[in-house]
């Protein structure tokens, strides 16, 4: 019953005490510095790779200049411009896939290891299989749980920090492109600082509670 009160009260915690447990138990971990290094590799690439796209938007406005004047010779060389961004942005989205890919299987790896340990211990066996349908086939319940874990973890973590850094940019461009725009109402104007930036918030917002109002009700929490 202690057992089962614990294992309860762990799961109906709240998320603050999960993640400190995570993190207590990752800082731990054999693969620690493996990991902090990959975290490391990851958020470099993910910065250079915002910074790329950046400058691939300011390439738009030479290479257009050069369409509207008829330079053949500025085409060319902006299409040439166009292939080292094309080529760099190529390599660092193949190399952050592949940090990515390193990142959750060092992270199983730790993870198995450590469940390996705990299914090991002296006795533990024999209350597994007591246990009932919970204690069936646990190498294969380690296995599935594992991968899945470590694979959501490195993609919400990924997806996190990406998500982050390409926002924070393009708000930056955003801001600095609406910054000097005035709105002419009448006989009055009136000038609503970086109001591009609000606008992509509005329509971000607004685009999320139309999909929570017309999706299904079977997906939305009781």
């Amino acid at each position: 019953m202690n057992r089962e009160s614990n294992t309860d009260e762990i799961a109906n915690s709240s998320l603050v005490p999960q993640l400190g447990m995570m993190v207590r138990a990752l800082w731990a971990a054999p693969v620690r510095n493996t990991l902090l290094w990959l975290s490391g590799a990851l958020f470099l690439v993910i910065a250079v790779t915002a910074y790329g796209q950046i400058r691939l938007n300011n390439w738009n406005q030479p290479f257009y200049d050069a369409l509207s004047r008829r330079d053949f010779a500025q085409f060319l060389e902006q299409l040439g411009v166009f292939g080292l961004f094309a080529g760099a942005l190529l390599v660092l989205n193949v190399a952050q896939r592949w940090l990515g890919e390193t990142l959750k299987l060092r992270l199983r790896q730790g993870l198995v290891s450590d469940l390996i340990q705990n299914w090991m211990q002296p006795g533990r066996a024999f209350r597994l299989s007591q246990a009932g349908a919970m204690g069936v086939n646990p190498d294969q319940r380690m296995h599935e749980d594992a991968r899945h874990l470590t694979e959501l973890s490195a993609d919400l973590g990924v997806g996190l920090l990406q998500s982050s850094i390409l926002l924070a940019t393009f708000v930056k461009v955003l801001w600095s492109l609406s910054s000097n725009f005035a709105f002419h109402l009448g006989n009055g104007h009136f000038a609503v600082p970086g109001y591009m930036v609000w606008a992509a918030i509005v329509y971000s917002g607004s685009a999320s509670l139309l999909s929570y109002w017309v999706g299904p009700q079977s997906d939305r929490p009781q």
